[in-house]
């Protein structure tokens, strides 16, 4: 499966993710993995700079709003995609932050 180099962010600004997660490398960037609904295909952010747990969006750094649509998840092409970008940017190691990134969030929607 080929993995691209998205469009700018000026040409796409907004991005919804399903089945989505968070993943933190280990120089401490987070990541948004997930889905995205345009096109289906698995998807991993450039660095989140900053993040609303109640909006459930979060902006990257490239400017790319990223909006977190229904419960947290993972597909088998999210995998795939993560684990190619794991290696093309020589990640070694990395922790799911999921749900330390809605701590304090009382909210039903974020489980």
């Amino acid at each position: 499966m080929p993995i691209w180099k998205p469009l700018p962010a000026s040409e796409l600004p907004r991005i919804p993710l399903s089945r989505w997660r968070v993943f933190e490398t280990e120089d401490g960037s987070r990541h948004f993995v997930g889905v995205d609904m345009f096109d289906s295909s698995g998807r991993v952010s450039s660095p989140i700079v900053a993040f609303d747990p109640v909006a459930r969006e979060g902006r990257t750094q490239t400017g790319r709003i990223y909006e977190l649509i229904g419960p947290n998840g993972s597909s088998w092409n999210v995998d795939y995609v993560w684990s190619r970008w794991c290696e093309l940017y020589e990640v070694k190691a990395y922790t799911d932050v999921t749900e330390r990134m809605f701590d304090g969030v009382n909210d039903d929607n974020s489980q």
